[in-house]
């Protein structure tokens, strides 16, 4: 029987969407196979968008040149679809308390517990629902079986990987779940329940890969880092200790991945693709920047990648 591989693609808003984008042709031409032929796609916030466009077939060579504005840029614009540098006024509704009570219970982690206390997003999602509906039907469900979606159920704080665990949410409303950034992005509500961006929680959630019978695994992590720059800004300062934060979850599901004999190949930014990225990883204008500095850095993020790939 062929040996199962699967590609973890995580969260990291427009900024680390380029990023990842600039790796996965790197990771395309060092092992020789094509990204959309994973067998099981996991994908957290813009990673549940690109999981979700090559789960449908669109290559990685379309992808990169849509961040150059063509092909899928008349579905997409990423100057306008994402909206501005900063999020519209949101909401003065606190609809995600319950996740602070359940940080001060110690039943889900410091960030998911931190979320409960940003407002309601209101950021226009009609952009994200036009492209996946350019892939799959407006109602429906990714043609790849294994397709998964990261988000976090508000009312008990856990994961969940929709398509795996709730598996009757049209694939659009699954996307704007998966980026529901808090304060940023509006929440989805679907059968009673109300879902956040999966990052909140794990910015890459492989460990939903461990018991699957997978022989590879690329994880993607731009919002994990295990080297960082030293940044005067003081925001910069608060976006590299959440991002230290993020990688020791990253390190710890990798861990338990390799344990059980998974061979992962796990690609992180470096300082110098962090010195573009700043603090603000929702800025649409750092995104041509960022894409350029990832091609110039990729070949060295890729070289690190692959020694403990092998």
């Amino acid at each position: 029987m062929a040996e199962k591989r699967a590609l973890v693609l995580g969260c990291g808003g427009v900024a680390g969407g380029a990023w990842s984008i600039a790796m996965l042709e790197e990771v395309e031409k060092h092992l020789d196979w094509p990204m959309q032929s994973a067998d099981i796609f996991i994908g957290t916030s813009v990673g549940a968008v690109l999981a979700t466009l090559l789960a449908q077939g669109v290559s990685v060579n379309a992808l990169v040149r849509c961040q150059a504005g063509q092909g899928l840029q008349r579905l997409w614009n990423h100057d306008k679809d994402t909206g501005g540098a900063l999020p519209p006024l949101p909401t003065l509704r606190l609809q995600h308390l319950n996740l602070l009570r359940l940080g001060l219970k110690g039943e889900v982690n410091a960030l998911t517990a931190a979320m409960g206390l940003l407002p309601t997003g209101r950021a226009g999602m009609s952009g994200f629902t036009r492209l996946i509906d350019s892939v799959v039907p407006a109602g429906n469900w990714s043609d790849h079986p294994c397709t998964w979606l990261m988000a976090v159920d508000v009312a008990t704080g856990k994961r969940v990987a929709l398509g795996r665990d709730i598996i009757n949410m049209p694939m659009n409303k699954a996307v704007c779940a998966s980026y529901a950034v808090p304060g940023w992005c509006p929440p989805v509500r679907w059968q009673g329940k109300t879902y956040l961006d999966g990052g909140i929680a794990s910015p890459i959630s492989a460990d939903f890969l461990l018991g699957q019978g997978v022989a590879e695994a690329v994880v993607i992590a731009p919002m994990a880092s295990s080297r960082l720059d030293s940044p005067r800004h003081p925001f910069s300062k608060i976006e590299r200790s959440v991002r230290r934060y993020m990688a020791s979850i990253v390190e710890r599901e990798v861990a338990a991945l390799r344990a059980e004999g998974v061979k992962v190949l796990l690609l992180e930014p470096g300082p110098t693709d962090l010195a573009t990225f700043g603090f603000n990883l929702m800025n649409p204008r750092s995104r041509k920047q960022v894409l350029r500095t990832a091609f110039s850095t990729r070949g060295k993020t890729m070289a690190d990648a692959m020694r403990l790939f092998y």
